[in-house]
């Protein structure tokens, strides 16, 4: 049984991925490169990790109480996370430092 309401297939999420972990991954990829983790610090939340020009980004999937999920502090609500990240696909992230950048390349998971 998994907890997670994402399903496996989505290609971009990695499940329990650390920060570091998503971090190394990263390392090798160009810039706008991203995956979605579980949260490190709280079992109901996810982390979108991004690699930058500055070197790697964590930001917070949030969900709020009506079932909404939110990246950061500044973005819309959208009804799951896969809307959350296609969204993003075509605009501008809503986080400082991040400005310029949207979700281009997604990180695929390594299926054995």
């Amino acid at each position: 049984e998994t907890f997670s309401k994402l399903p496996l297939s989505t290609v971009w999420y990695h499940g329990a991925l650390t920060r570091s972990e998503a971090e190394s991954l990263l390392t090798l990829c160009k810039e706008c490169s991203y995956l979605v983790r579980n949260s490190q610090t709280s079992r109901a939340e996810y982390s979108l990790s991004l690699r930058s020009c500055q070197g790697f980004m964590h930001m917070k999937l949030s969900q709020y109480k009506d079932g909404k999920y939110v990246l950061g502090q500044n973005s819309p609500p959208f009804d799951s996370i896969p809307e959350v990240i296609h969204y993003y696909t075509t605009h501008k992230l809503p986080i400082r430092g991040a400005e310029h950048l949207s979700l281009l390349f997604p990180v695929l998971v390594q299926t054995l």
